[in-house]
Protein backbone atom coordinates (compact mmCIF):
# COMPACT_ATOMS: atom_id res chain seq x y z
CA UNK A 1 0.00 0.00 0.00
CA UNK A 2 1.22 3.38 -0.59
CA UNK A 3 1.82 5.55 2.15
CA UNK A 4 0.57 8.63 3.09
CA UNK A 5 1.87 11.00 6.04
CA UNK A 6 -0.28 11.64 8.71
CA UNK A 7 0.15 15.05 8.45
CA UNK A 8 -1.29 14.91 5.12
CA UNK A 9 -4.29 12.86 6.30
CA UNK A 10 -4.82 14.79 9.01
CA UNK A 11 -5.23 18.27 6.67
CA UNK A 12 -7.53 16.36 3.94
CA UNK A 13 -9.92 15.35 6.79
CA UNK A 14 -10.08 19.10 8.11
CA UNK A 15 -11.69 19.97 4.26
CA UNK A 16 -15.25 19.57 4.50
CA UNK A 17 -14.98 19.64 0.55
CA UNK A 18 -12.48 16.42 0.84
CA UNK A 19 -14.81 14.63 3.47
CA UNK A 20 -17.68 14.87 0.94
CA UNK A 21 -15.02 13.30 -1.72
CA UNK A 22 -14.65 10.54 0.38
CA UNK A 23 -18.42 10.04 0.77
CA UNK A 24 -18.50 9.85 -2.99
CA UNK A 25 -15.75 7.65 -3.34
CA UNK A 26 -17.07 5.19 -0.58
CA UNK A 27 -20.72 5.18 -2.40
CA UNK A 28 -18.37 4.71 -6.10
CA UNK A 29 -16.35 1.82 -4.56
CA UNK A 30 -19.85 -0.11 -3.23
CA UNK A 31 -18.52 -0.09 0.21
CA UNK A 32 -21.63 0.70 1.96
CA UNK A 33 -23.66 -2.02 -0.32
CA UNK A 34 -24.02 -5.67 -0.83
CA UNK A 35 -23.50 -6.46 -4.63
CA UNK A 36 -23.63 -10.55 -3.97
CA UNK A 37 -26.44 -12.82 -2.84
CA UNK A 38 -26.98 -13.67 0.88
CA UNK A 39 -27.07 -17.74 -0.38
CA UNK A 40 -26.76 -19.43 -3.36
CA UNK A 41 -24.50 -19.64 -6.42
CA UNK A 42 -22.97 -16.36 -7.75
CA UNK A 43 -24.65 -15.60 -11.08
CA UNK A 44 -21.63 -13.35 -12.29
CA UNK A 45 -18.13 -12.48 -11.40
CA UNK A 46 -17.70 -10.38 -8.73
CA UNK A 47 -14.08 -9.60 -9.31
CA UNK A 48 -14.56 -5.98 -10.47
CA UNK A 49 -16.63 -5.15 -7.60
CA UNK A 50 -14.72 -6.52 -5.18
CA UNK A 51 -11.73 -4.69 -6.43
CA UNK A 52 -13.45 -1.34 -6.54
CA UNK A 53 -14.29 -2.15 -2.74
CA UNK A 54 -10.91 -3.27 -1.87
CA UNK A 55 -9.23 0.15 -3.70
CA UNK A 56 -12.17 2.01 -1.42
CA UNK A 57 -11.20 0.50 1.92
CA UNK A 58 -7.85 0.95 0.92
CA UNK A 59 -8.28 5.02 0.25
CA UNK A 60 -10.26 5.01 3.79
CA UNK A 61 -7.32 3.36 5.88
CA UNK A 62 -4.75 5.80 4.12
CA UNK A 63 -6.61 9.06 5.62
CA UNK A 64 -7.79 6.49 8.94
CA UNK A 65 -4.18 7.80 10.19
CA UNK A 66 -5.36 11.67 9.93
CA UNK A 67 -7.92 10.47 12.74
CA UNK A 68 -6.54 11.34 16.53
CA UNK A 69 -5.00 7.72 17.58
CA UNK A 70 -7.84 6.60 20.27
CA UNK A 71 -10.10 6.99 17.22
CA UNK A 72 -8.35 5.12 15.00
CA UNK A 73 -9.33 1.24 13.93
CA UNK A 74 -8.54 -1.36 11.80
CA UNK A 75 -11.53 -0.90 9.76
CA UNK A 76 -11.51 3.10 9.30
CA UNK A 77 -14.68 3.60 10.80
CA UNK A 78 -13.77 6.93 12.35
CA UNK A 79 -13.42 8.39 8.85
CA UNK A 80 -15.94 6.42 7.40
CA UNK A 81 -18.38 8.17 9.89
CA UNK A 82 -16.90 11.36 9.25
CA UNK A 83 -17.42 11.12 5.41
CA UNK A 84 -21.18 10.37 6.14
CA UNK A 85 -21.43 13.04 9.03
CA UNK A 86 -20.06 15.56 6.23
CA UNK A 87 -22.48 14.06 3.52
CA UNK A 88 -25.83 14.22 6.02
CA UNK A 89 -24.91 17.68 7.51
CA UNK A 90 -22.96 20.13 5.13
CA UNK A 91 -21.90 23.24 6.56
CA UNK A 92 -24.75 25.83 5.52
CA UNK A 93 -22.22 28.67 5.59
CA UNK A 94 -19.65 26.56 2.99
CA UNK A 95 -22.65 25.95 0.29
CA UNK A 96 -23.71 29.63 0.45
CA UNK A 97 -20.16 30.80 -0.51
CA UNK A 98 -19.80 27.71 -3.50
CA UNK A 99 -22.99 28.38 -5.01
CA UNK A 100 -23.74 30.79 -7.90
CA UNK A 101 -26.23 33.86 -7.63
CA UNK A 102 -29.51 32.95 -8.27
CA UNK A 103 -30.01 34.15 -11.85
CA UNK A 104 -33.45 36.91 -11.88
CA UNK A 105 -35.12 36.96 -14.88
CA UNK A 106 -36.71 39.99 -14.10
CA UNK A 107 -33.46 41.79 -13.04
CA UNK A 108 -33.42 43.76 -16.27
CA UNK A 109 -36.75 45.12 -16.44
CA UNK A 110 -37.24 48.85 -15.20
CA UNK A 111 -39.59 50.61 -13.36
CA UNK A 112 -42.03 51.70 -14.95
CA UNK A 113 -43.18 54.48 -12.40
Amino acid sequence: MVELSREDAEHLLAQAPFRRFLFAAIQSAGILSHEGPAHGPIQRDLSYIEGRRSLGFEILLMIEQGQPEPLRTAGALATIDAAIREAMNPDPKEKSRDKAPKYDRYADIGDDD
